[in-house]
């Protein structure tokens, strides 16, 4: 008779742990199908996919009025005072020089952008398409101010603002921190960084330069 008890109260103690499995893998599967407040739903995710090709356009437009201009400026300056030497400061900006400008931006789009893009929109916070709409139209207003204004800015500075931006709405768990300061050392590091070697080419040139009109 123990042993036929004993029997049954196993039996007893399988089922119940067959039914809290059950239980646990029901209880799981609510908690799963349960919609996560981060994502858009799918009908908000069809309208913000359609609307960012208006927020991309947006974008590429304020980055081609400031970024661009930040980048041929220079060439452009060097090539009127060149070219009118006397009236370079109300000469307008050659159209082949401007066209030059947005072909060099899109050819490094093409075949380096996808890592920026990737840092930015995958690896600083989560970005859904409504998130990715608010960033770019955002990021987009904000360079379009400044360039009504000739204040030169950069676009990425702007967009990566944004994401933080959004991504601290949910919370500082949200961003990745360490990412966040590796980009904003790399900002404060390129400015020196450059100076330095422009300084440095410049010297090279100007000795080399002058070394050949004093010898001829």
């Amino acid at each position: 008779p123990g042993g036929v008890m004993n029997k049954g109260f196993e039996e007893e103690v399988d089922q119940t742990k067959e039914d809290k499995t059950e239980d646990e893998e029901k209880q799981d599967q609510k908690e799963t199908s349960k919609p996560d407040a981060d994502e858009d739903t799918p009908e908000t995710r069809r309208l913000f996919e359609s609307l960012q090709y208006l927020s991309a356009c947006s974008g590429s437009l304020a980055h081609g009025g400031n970024d661009v201009g930040n980048a041929i400026g220079p060439i452009v300056l060097l090539w009127l005072i060149y070219e009118t030497p006397l009236t370079f400061e109300t000469e307008p900006a050659p159209f082949w020089i401007l066209l030059y400008g947005g072909l060099g931006i899109t050819a490094g789009l093409w075949i380096l952008g996808y890592k920026t893009i990737e840092t930015i929109g995958e690896g600083l916070a989560k970005v859904t398409p409504s998130r990715g709409f608010c960033v770019e139209i955002m990021s987009a207003a904000t360079v379009q101010i400044a360039s009504q204004f000739g204040i030169p800015v950069s676009t990425t500075h702007c967009k990566v603002g944004s994401v933080v931006g959004i991504g601290a709405i949910r919370g500082v768990n949200e961003i990745n921190l360490k990412l966040f300061m590796q980009i904003a050392a790399a900002w404060v590091i390129t400015i020196p960084a450059s100076a330095i070697v422009s300084a440095a080419i410049y010297s090279l040139l100007y000795a080399a330069i002058f070394h050949l009109d004093a010898t001829y």
